[in-house]
């Protein structure tokens, strides 16, 4: 089940911004698309994304986990097969949509629902091992994807890349993955629980009514959100800072690193210690990152920012996951992990937009890094409700014994 989860997020890249991204110089001499349509056409498709993946990805509760991997695979395949023979520009946000959806969308979800339904005990090594295969999809298939595009052309590539996805997904699901894995830790067939539960099918729009909703959903929506945004724009940040544009590379891989150790740690003190102790925590490299990418003139300020910024990225995408599990339980969590991955999507089409919306009225990243620093300030604080009472209980009494205060006895 994990090496499946691995798999599923690593082959996500392909619907993923950094890999989508090679492909714009050659759209936009093929179909002479400026910048800014071409921007259009992928927040546009990356929220048409959005939209779709609450009521498409709650299926995973009803429908058997193969039946409906591979049916994300065949959009995923027919997306990249169409954006390869695109023979117009009204192609292009038709191709992105589908890659978006299954590759960004549903490819992750996928994965992370497997973790979180088929895992108890281990859910935690479980989500930060499947999250892996972000990090490894940012090192190694930008490298091969350029290679091919120069040996053999970019529509080409395409045809590969659908092969990949199609051929190995195709294995894993119905060679590889067996019914006795279907079976959750406790011994569940976790396919069945929803099934025998129809009465009590819970609806998106109570999630949505829950404060546990409103506790995550600022969270989830602000890494997408600041991170995509920041590595849009990464070269200008670069310039705005007078850096070498050869530094883009090496910070991104310092960022990789970073995210990959970061997502190694995260499980084993989340299955220790909860999710919700962790809550407010991991946004705080990011919050270091912010400052030093906005005060440090040096040049190794953009290997300091990558390195807290993939930190915060690696440890936190395991936490929250776990904590969808932690409020909202095993039985739906499809549904529910539906609903915050087309938040997740949408945010990621909103931060380069509005990034781009401040540059264009002239803010510049003077302004830019301020705001998104006091945003992120609201949200870490906000965060702190999710931290369990005892855990609280135990930082002041802590607090109290270094400080030499006395802890009063409560009566009975």
């Amino acid at each position: 089940m994990v090496i499946f989860g691995i798999i599923m997020t690593a082959l996500s890249s392909f619907g993923q911004t950094f890999l989508l991204a090679l492909y714009v110089p050659f759209l936009m001499v093929e179909f002479n698309l400026s910048n800014g349509l071409l921007s259009a056409f992928y927040g546009l498709a990356t929220i048409g994304a959005a939209m779709a993946l609450p009521k498409l990805g709650k299926l995973i509760d009803t429908v058997p986990i193969q039946k409906f991997t591979m049916a994300t695979t065949v959009t995923f395949v027919i997306s990249l097969l169409f954006f390869s023979f695109s023979q117009a520009w009204w192609y292009i946000p038709i191709a992105f949509f589908g890659l978006r959806l299954a590759g960004q969308g549903l490819y992750n979800h996928i994965s992370i629902t497997s973790m979180s339904r088929y895992f108890d005990v281990n859910r935690g090594k479980a989500i930060s091992l499947a999250s892996l295969g972000h990090p490894l999809g940012q090192a190694i298939l930008p490298a091969i994807i350029l290679v091919v595009i120069a040996k053999v052309g970019w529509r080409e590539s395409l045809w590969l890349n659908a092969a990949i996805v199609s051929i190995v997904v195709t294995v894993v699901t119905l060679w590889v993955l067996k019914p006795s894995h279907l079976v959750s830790e406790s011994g569940e067939m976790a396919d069945t629980v929803y099934a025998e539960k129809k009465v009590d099918r819970v609806r998106q729009r109570d999630i949505m009514k829950s404060k546990a909703f409103w506790l995550l959903a600022p969270n989830i929506f602000f890494i997408p959100y600041a991170v995509t945004g920041l590595f849009f724009y990464q070269f200008a940040i670069i310039e705005f800072k007078g850096w070498n544009i050869g530094l883009a590379a090496a910070g991104l891989t310092s960022y990789a690193i970073a995210s990959f150790f970061s997502i190694l740690l995260s499980g084993p003190l989340i299955d220790r210690f909860k999710a919700k102790t962790f809550f407010p925590f991991y946004l705080f490299p990011l919050f270091v990152a912010l400052f030093v990418i906005w005060l440090v003139p040096n040049v190794w300020g953009i290997f300091v920012y990558n390195i807290l910024m993939g930190l915060s990225v690696g440890f936190g995408s395991a936490t929250v996951a776990s904590l969808q599990v932690e409020f909202f339980g095993q039985t739906y969590i499809g549904t529910v992990r539906s609903l915050f991955t087309s938040i997740m999507v949408l945010s990621s089409a909103i931060g380069p937009a509005l990034f781009g919306i401040f540059l264009d009225v002239g803010w510049g990243f003077q302004t830019i890094f301020p705001v998104t620093i006091g945003i992120l300030v609201v949200i870490m604080v906000q965060s702190f409700r999710a931290v369990p009472k005892y855990s609280r209980a135990k930082w002041k009494f802590r607090y109290k014994k270094v400080t030499g205060q006395k802890n009063k006895i409560p009566k009975p």
